[in-house]
């Protein structure tokens, strides 16, 4: 037989614990900041109405996104994702660090098969493009890549510079796991 103490105080817990999430709800999501004074529409997209008014550096948060348009949770409207920053503080999309990247030469890109920098290899200058590598021989192979002088790459997963691209602006013993043996393009600048 259980104590009448050990029975109250599972009580006192059980009763907690069902009224606890409602009374310390967190709202489920992705915060984000408000970077313009913006309108909050019903719907993704200008032709719907306004349904409240959000202040720049407002923080909040974005439920799920849907094309160029994002849900805010506890204010259910719709916000262009042009209109939010998803940083530790409110930001615009062209501010941060900018990045010296090298273009034209002088200088080489070389695309290596194995990692570090080992196994058969192909250097480009500036200007060196390759829309489809299959035709050089050169599909789903590239491991490593070498930047030498003032030039950076464009390395793509798919033929045509379409799908994942990685601008590639220093040397990489090892590329990233979607584009390790997986390139199917390039261009040198």
């Amino acid at each position: 037989m259980k104590p009448r103490w050990l029975i109250a105080l599972f009580a006192l817990f059980w009763g907690l614990s069902v009224l606890a999430p409602s009374a310390q709800a967190h709202e489920l999501g992705t915060p984000a900041w408000v970077i313009s004074d913006s309108d909050l529409l019903s719907g993704p997209g200008t032709r719907y109405d306004v349904v409240a008014s959000l202040n720049k550096g407002s923080a909040i948060v974005v439920t799920r996104c849907s094309d160029r348009w994002c849900l805010i949770g506890a204010q259910n409207g719709w916000l262009s994702i042009d209109k939010l920053s998803f940083g530790q503080v409110p930001r615009g999309p062209l501010s941060g660090s900018k990045f010296e990247v090298g273009r034209g030469g002088p200088g080489e890109v070389c695309f290596y098969e194995g990692a570090d920098y080992t196994g058969k290899s192909v250097c480009q200058p500036s200007g060196g493009v390759a829309r489809d590598l299959a035709l050089l021989g050169w599909d789903n192979v590239i491991s490593s890549v070498s930047i030498n002088g003032d030039v950076s790459a464009n390395l793509c997963r798919d033929p045509d510079f379409t799908s994942l691209c990685t601008l590639i602006a220093q040397s990489t013993p090892h590329l990233e796991p979607l584009l390790q043996d997986a390139a199917s393009s390039w261009q040198v600048w």
